[in-house]
């Protein structure tokens, strides 16, 4: 692989992230019996997630594979990406398209809402992992299915006080705010936030 140095240094290290999703078919068929999803320096919501959405992957093809559709999968996997996407050689021993030069290693659209800690059909408690407000789109990520449950924050509550607030900042480790989940979840279910553009 030739390695290119500009004023910016060189993008060796730089890589878009490895997705084989539209690949399904191919490795199942290859017999492969595990995949390796890459965490390190990952969230716990995007393990969650990624993991999530290739187990279902792999068992909608496996249930009927005449009837597999990837970008199903890649809608969910565009939420949760940080980075572009690549095959990297998986198809092509001559691609090119595997580095990601801008550098940018964020999600404009979805981010990290907080992860259910005791859920409670009134008031249940999360953990925050950014900034929530009164009116925010959140998704909660089921696991063992693709789709997922989107709903909105009608209210929010302290956790200590019990008293009613309009918004929430993750100020301190491990903080939490009560509310009201419209499906029931097991602790450590995560929750994606929809960023306001």
């Amino acid at each position: 692989m030739p390695i290119e140095h500009d004023e910016k240094g060189t993008y060796i290290f730089s890589s878009k992230d490895l997705c084989l999703i539209k690949e399904i078919p191919e490795i199942v068929n290859l017999g492969v019996d595990s995949l390796k999803i890459e965490g390190r320096l990952k969230t716990e919501y995007y393990l969650a997630s990624i993991v999530n959405i290739y187990r279902n992957a792999i068992d909608d093809y496996i249930k009927s594979p005449n009837t597999y559709d990837y970008t199903k999968y890649i809608n969910e996997i565009d939420k949760v990406k940080t980075r572009s996407l690549t095959a990297f050689y998986f198809n092509d021993r001559n691609n090119k398209d595997f580095q990601e030069f801008e550098g940018k290693q964020y999600n404009p659209n979805f981010e990290f809402g907080g992860k259910v800690l005791e859920y409670n059909e009134d008031k249940s408690i999360i953990e925050i992992k950014n900034k929530l407000f009164v009116g925010d789109e959140l998704e909660i990520i089921v696991p063992n299915q693709i789709e997922v449950k989107k709903f909105k924050i009608d209210k929010l509550w302290d956790t200590e006080t019990g008293e009613e607030i309009g918004e929430i900042s993750p100020g301190k480790k491990g903080q939490t705010v009560k509310i009201h989940l419209p499906i029931k979840c097991e602790n450590n279910w995560i929750i994606r936030r929809r960023k306001v553009i």
